[in-house]
Order: structure tokens, then C-alpha cells, then sequence
């Protein structure tokens, strides 16, 4: 009987992960052929950061990671696609919390620079070897393989990170210390003044 249920964990489990893999490829042909829902409004990043933080309050206190979220308050607004964006954040503070140790914490900071806003995630996590760094952005790219197999990752999350923030005229830059953690920041372009308060 356990062998059993070992195997249809395993299998369970490669079929979650095929779905991610459908479901982030579908992702991306979404964004390869320009097809996007015309769904732009105008939100704020500090509000998506602070609710991923919260929805991921749970996950890491099983991981022994402490989360903390630290934005201005007068964080001006960007406009884009929230469902979008908030996919990447989740994917990129689920990395922080998921290649993290025990006792470890996810940072997560925001400010405006000239006309971007932009939100930084670090991690005390395991941190990248500086050679793997050009190649985060890879489609199926994985640092380790073994390691990130066993944690559920599709190797596309940051793929499809860059391509969402591309597509909304941002960038995407990462900074790691092998041993030492990771941070990663998303820019983008603050919503263009509203005329009617002109």
C-alpha cells in the first residue's frame, strides 16, 4: 500500500507540475503574439506587493522566513495589467520564500525613481552562482535542477516575469550572492498624469 501511495504522490505531483508548465506556456504565446487583454487600468504596486506579502504570510512561516513588506505610503500608481503583475510578484517572493533557510527573511522594499516606480525583493536565501546570473531569464532555465524539481518549479517563472514587465515597458534586474541571498527588481513606467486634474 505505501508504494502505492508513493507513486500516485509522485504522479500527482508531476501532473500539478505539467499543469504550471501548460498553464506558464500558454503565458507566454499570450505575450509572444502580442495578444493581450486590453485590460489596462491604473493600479498600485504597493497595494499588489502588500497582498502577495500577506497570501504568502502562511507558506513562509512553514519555511521558518519571515516576510516583510516596507513601501511609501505616497507610491505613485503605474498602469498595466494587475492580474499580470501580480503574477510576477507572486512568482518572484514564492522564489524568495522557497530557496530561503530557516530563519531567514524576504524583504520587500519600493520607492520612485524619475518617472519609474519600483519594488525590490531580497532574499537571505541561497543566493545564484555569478555565472548561472546571465541565464536566470532563460525559458526552462533552472540553477539547479534537482533542487528545483523537488520545490515545484516550471523554469519558466522568470522568463515570463521579464516578458509581462517588458511588455509594460519596465525591466527586471537581479543581484545575488551565492550564500547569501538574492534580490530582485521590477521597474516600470508610473502612470501618465490623469488630464483631468489638469
Amino acid at each position: 500500500g505505501e508504494t502505492r501511495n508513493r507513486f500516485l504522490n509522485i504522479i500527482y505531483s508531476e501532473s500539478d507540475r505539467m499543469t504550471r508548465i501548460v498553464k506558464d506556456l500558454l503565458t507566454l504565446t499570450k505575450l509572444d503574439y502580442g495578444k493581450m487583454e486590453s485590460d489596462m487600468e491604473r493600479f498600485s504596486l504597493k497595494s499588489v506587493a502588500e497582498s502577495v506579502a500577506a497570501s504568502m504570510e502562511i507558506e513562509a512561516e512553514k519555511q521558518g522566513v519571515v516576510i516583510s513588506c516596507l513601501i511609501p505610503e505616497n507610491m505613485p500608481e503605474i498602469s498595466g495589467l494587475r492580474d499580470r503583475i501580480e503574477q510576477v510578484i507572486v512568482n518572484i517572493v514564492s522564489n524568495a520564500v522557497k530557496y530561503n533557510q530557516r530563519g531567514g527573511r524576504v524583504d520587500i522594499s519600493g520607492g520612485e525613481k524619475g518617472e519609474s516606480v519600483f519594488l525590490t525583493v531580497s532574499d537571505t536565501g541561497l543566493g545564484i552562482p555569478e555565472e548561472d546570473l546571465p541565464r536566470v531569464f532563460e525559458r526552462f532555465y533552472r540553477v539547479d535542477k534537482a533542487r528545483s524539481r523537488e520545490r515545484g518549479g516550471t523554469g519558466l517563472g522568470l522568463a515570463i516575469a521579464r516578458e509581462i514587465i517588458e511588455f509594460h515597458g519596465g525591466n527586471i534586474s537581479i543581484r545575488s550572492k551565492e550564500g547569501r541571498g538574492t534580490s530582485i527588481t521590477v521597474t516600470l513606467p508610473k502612470a501618465p498624469e490623469d488630464k483631468a486634474n489638469g
